[in-house]
C-alpha cells in the first residue's frame, strides 16, 4: 500500500483532526469553508448531522468516514456496512495474509503458478482493468512487480524495526527478481475466471491500485444511502455530494512533502494546499509515509521499474477525478514520470486533474486544478 498506518494530518475534513480512537463515531458541527471555483448549490438540512467514524484494522492505514445523516444510528447502520465492505476487499487484496479458503492475493501468488485459480469476480474484474492499462502503454505501474517489491518491502521492514541494521537491497538479488516481472506471464481466463502465472517466481502486487479500487466499489451504496459524505483510506480520499451544512464543498488537505518535522512539532502546519471538491476523488502518492533510512538517506516504496530503486523523480503527486482506481494509478505512474511524459498523459484524459511536486520544492498543476486549489484560487 502507499500509506502507513498512522494518517494524523495528511487528508482533512476541513483542516480538523478529529480525537476518536478505534471505530468511535462522533457528531459534531463545522465552521464555512471558501467556495471552489466549480461548486454545488448550497445545500443546508436542519435535520441532518455530520457524524465521523475512525477504523485502523483496514489496507494498513487509518479509514475516516464522515457524513451527513439523521441520527447516529442511521450514519452507523450506513457506514457499518461501508466498514464490512472495505473488510472484505481488504481480506480479498491481502497479499500477505490466507483466510480459510479465500483466494485472495496471498493464495494466489502463492498456488497460482502450480494451476489456474479461480478468485473473486471483483479481484478478477481489477486485473483485467491493469492488463488493459498496461495493453494501452500505461507500462510504469506493473502490478507484476511484485517478486521486486518484496524485497524492498523486507528491507524496508527490518530497517524500519531495526534502524541500526538498515540496508539497501544487493542490486544483484533486485536484478534477478526483475526477471520475473513480465506482466504477459499474468494468464487470464475470462471464461473461468482464472489467474495463472506462467513464470513459476511470478508475484503480483496491488498496493498501486487496491484502495482505490475499493473506495469505488463501496461508492454506489453510500451514494444511495448517505450521499453526503467524504471517505478517506490513507491518501485516498472520495467525497459524496457537498456537505449539507451550508458549506458547497469538502476541504481536503494536502500535505507538504517538504514540511519541516521541527516546525510542526511546534506547532506549525504540515499541509501544502485545500482541495474543495465534492463528488470527486483526491489521491496522493509521496515519498513521506512508507520509507526507511539507510545512511541518512530515505529511501520510499515508490519503486522505479527501470532502476529497480525508489523514483526520485517526484516527491509528491495529486490526482483530482472522478474514479479513485484511476486517481490511484495515475498518482503512481506520474511519480515515476518526468513532468512533461506525465502531463502528456494527464492532458489527455478530460476530467483529469493533477498537481506535482518536485525533489526542489517546486509546485507544478495542470491548468484545471487550480479551480479546486485555495492556494491557486487566492494566488494573483
Amino acid at each position: 500500500m502507499k500509506f502507513g498506518s498512522r494518517l494524523l494530518a495528511f487528508l482533512l475534513f476541513c483542516a480538523l483532526i478529529l480525537p476518536l480512537g478505534g471505530c468511535e463515531s462522533t457528531a459534531e458541527k463545522s465552521a464555512p469553508a471558501a467556495s471552489p471555483t466549480a461548486a454545488a448549490p448550497a445545500v443546508s438540512a436542519p435535520d441532518a448531522t455530520r457524524y465521523s467514524r475512525r477504523e485502523y484494522d483496514l489496507f494498513d492505514t487509518e479509514v475516516i468516514l464522515m457524513g451527513f445523516a439523521a441520527s447516529q444510528e442511521e450514519f452507523t447502520r450506513v457506514t457499518d456496512r461501508t466498514v464490512e465492505q472495505l473488510r472484505e476487499y481488504n481480506r480479498i487484496f491481502d497479499g500477505y495474509n490466507a483466510y480459510g479458503d479465500l483466494h485472495n492475493l496471498y493464495y494466489v501468488n502463492e498456488h497460482a503458478a502450480q494451476a489456474p485459480v479461480e478468485v473473486p469476480q471483483v479481484f478478477f474484474d481489477l486485473l483485467i482493468w491493469c492488463r488493459d492499462q498496461w495493453q494501452q502503454g500505461c507500462r510504469k505501474t506493473n502490478i507484476a512487480m511484485g517478486a521486486v517489491l518484496k524485497i524492498w518491502h523486507d528491507y524496508r521492514t527490518e530497517g524500519i524495526n531495526h534502524p541500526e541494521n538498515a540496508q539497501l537491497p544487493p542490486a544483484e538479488l533486485l536484478s534477478e527478481a526483475a526477471g520475473h516481472t513480465r506482466f504477459d506471464d499474468l494468464v487470464l481466463d475470462k471464461d473461468s475466471r482464472t489467474v495463472y502465472f506462467a513464470d513459476p517466481l511470478l508475484r503480483l502486487d496491488l498496493g498501486a491500485v487496491a484502495k482505490g479500487y475499493a473506495a469505488d466499489l463501496v461508492l454506489p451504496d453510500l451514494m444511495r444511502d448517505m450521499p453526503s459524505f467524504l471517505l478517506s483510506l490513507g491518501g485516498n480520499v472520495y467525497t459524496g455530494n457537498a456537505p449539507m451544512d451550508g458549506r458547497t464543498a469538502w476541504n481536503v488537505g494536502v500535505q507538504d512533502p517538504k514540511a519541516d518535522a521541527a516546525v510542526v512539532a511546534a506547532g506549525g502546519t504540515d499541509i501544502l494546499d485545500v482541495l474543495q471538491v465534492h463528488d470527486l476523488t483526491v489521491v496522493t502518492s509521496g515519498d513521506y509515509w512508507r520509507f526507511y533510512v539507510v545512511d541518512g538517506k530515505k529511501y520510499h516504496h515508490i519503486i522505479d521499474p527501470d532502476t529497480l530503486m525508489p523514483s526520485e523523480k517526484m516527491v509528491s503527486v495529486t490526482i483530482v477525478c472522478e474514479s479513485s482506481l484511476l486517481a490511484d494509478y495515475l498518482s503512481t505512474t506520474l511519480f515515476i514520470l518526468p513532468y512533461e511524459e506525465g502531463k502528456k498523459i494527464i492532458d489527455s484524459m478530460p476530467g483529469v486533474e493533477a498537481m506535482w511536486v518536485e525533489p526542489d520544492g517546486t509546485i507544478l498543476a495542470t491548468e484545471g486544478f487550480a479551480r479546486y486549489s485555495r492556494n491557486m484560487q487566492n494566488t494573483p
